[in-house]
């Protein structure tokens, strides 16, 4: 990986193009990067990893701190908690969220084997921690006060088992996970948290559709890319090495995202995004009320959710 401040402007180049260049521009700078990590994305959470680097990011510290506000104010008033949290990842949430007095459960659902070892290593004794290692879609949630999804819905293909079906994908979509977080928080009067980015590329834009490229390379791109490589330029309060691994980012999954989400077939995309007016709709589906909603980053890339069962 070449110095990340040059990246960065390169990265620049690329996007003071013309929008019908930027594609072609994309590809370009992608090809003249060397390949970097062996590390595949989303496949390690621990120290010096690429998920520990992008949560270290600004956009994602903003998902954690507006995560955190609503669940400080929800858990003072629920003396023994349960908290469902779908998708442990590096454990950032609760980092300096919870205090030694707290008193709970904490239930983490993750596929991967080390899924909650972030948590675990945040939360004080009074918290115990399970983990549930399996897809969500999979899992009979328990009752809680609330359930936390962070960027993990958008890897769930189709709004619903329906359009899943009219491409020949089994399970459950994004409409029937909601419904179980709804069950999940109703006998509580918990609270779901949804964190995702505002972007539609899910199954209703077909593999080559130029509007596909466009809506990823506006994502990935010209938002996740962007609020990185200003991190890059400005960041000096990180560990050494998260620079150069935001720059691997950068190249392998954001720049990556608008060939291998234009063109691969749809079972093998790596995201499924909704746009915000996509998202409403879809909780109005499944029986969520909308309590607040709020972008939590300067990009506007991700959008928090707070809601109840209706």
């Amino acid at each position: 990986m070449p110095d990340p401040v040059d990246l960065v402007a390169a990265l620049e180049a690329v996007l003071r193009l013309p929008r019908a260049a930027q594609p072609a521009g994309v590809r370009d700078l992608r090809d003249r990067l060397p390949t970097s990590a062996d590390e595949p994305w989303n496949s390690a959470f621990g120290d010096r990893s690429l998920y520990q680097a992008f949560a270290r990011g600004t956009v994602a510290q903003g998902v954690h701190q507006a995560n955190r506000a609503v669940l400080r104010r929800l858990l003072d008033a629920r003396p023994q908690f349960r908290v469902v949290e779908v998708g442990g990842g590096d454990g950032s949430l609760w980092r300096g969220l919870l205090g030694p007095a707290d008193v709970g459960e904490i239930v983490v659902v993750d596929p991967h084997a080390d899924g909650a070892l972030g948590v675990r290593a945040h939360v004080p004794p009074g918290v115990q921690v399970h983990h549930v290692q399996a897809p969500v879609q999979d899992v009979q949630l328990p009752e809680a006060d609330a359930v936390v999804c962070s960027l993990v819905l958008h890897h769930v293909a189709g709004a619903d088992a329906g359009q899943r079906a009219s491409v020949a994908l089994p399970g459950p979509g994004k409409l029937e996970v909601l419904g179980a977080f709804r069950a999940s928080v109703q006998a509580r009067d918990g609270r779901v948290l949804l964190n995702e980015a505002d972007v539609y590329c899910d199954i209703g834009l077909l593999p080559g559709d130029p509007l596909l490229t466009e809506r990823l390379l506006d994502s990935y791109v010209r938002r996740c890319a962007t609020s990185l490589a200003a991190d890059i330029a400005t960041r000096r309060d990180v560990e050494p090495g998260v620079r150069a691994r935001w720059g691997t980012i950068i190249r392998d999954w954001c720049l990556g995202q608008v060939d291998l989400a234009a063109n691969a077939p749809i079972a093998e995309r790596d995201v499924y995004e909704l746009d915000v007016l996509s998202w409403l709709a879809l909780l109005d589906r499944a029986g969520l009320e909308v309590e607040s909603r709020t972008f939590t980053d300067p990009w506007l890339l991700f959008h928090q959710y707070v809601l109840s069962a209706r």
